[in-house]
């Protein structure tokens, strides 16, 4: 789902310093590269030094969120920790029109403890009927069953 974000609620976001730097990053030329990334936007900054750094911004489980490789973070609030260079990156986002995608960060080990309690609730032919049908539609999945039923019969 495309996220819809402006200046102001940014600026909000992370307050009225890091809006400011992020901006005066941007209006002065210092973001390269920008371009859609996994959900996010990627870019490269450079900082008033000329030292580039590496930046992606998106939106995780609802939040704004970012990831560059400098050591600031001096976001405000709870959940947003981002530095002037992402916040940079953002606003060169906005005004290049580029809509950033909500990403959900899964946990595998509870999509596994949840998926083993679903199955938990399935008659034994339903289980051996769904194992069968996704052994079919997932090669790798095939495999491993059938490594699985090799080692029980050794």
């Amino acid at each position: 789902m495309a996220v819809r974000l402006d200046a102001d609620t940014v600026s909000s976001l992370v307050g009225p310093d890091l809006a400011r730097i992020g901006r005066e990053h941007l209006d002065a030329g210092r973001v390269f590269e920008l371009g859609e990334d996994d959900g996010g936007v990627a870019a490269i900054v450079l900082d008033s030094a000329r030292k580039e750094y590496d930046v992606w911004v998106g939106v995780v489980n609802g939040a704004l969120t970012g990831e560059c490789d400098c050591d600031d973070d001096t976001g405000t609030g709870a959940e947003v920790m981002l530095c002037g260079h992402a916040v940079a990156v953002t606003l060169a986002a906005l005004e290049d029109g580029i809509l950033f995608t909500s990403v959900i960060e899964q946990d595998d080990e509870d999509d596994e403890e949840r998926f083993a309690e679903l199955a938990a609730t399935l008659t034994f032919d339903q289980l051996v009927d769904l194992v069968a049908r996704q052994a079919v539609a997932d090669p790798d999945f095939a495999d491993e069953l059938l490594a699985l039923t090799e080692d029980e019969e050794d």
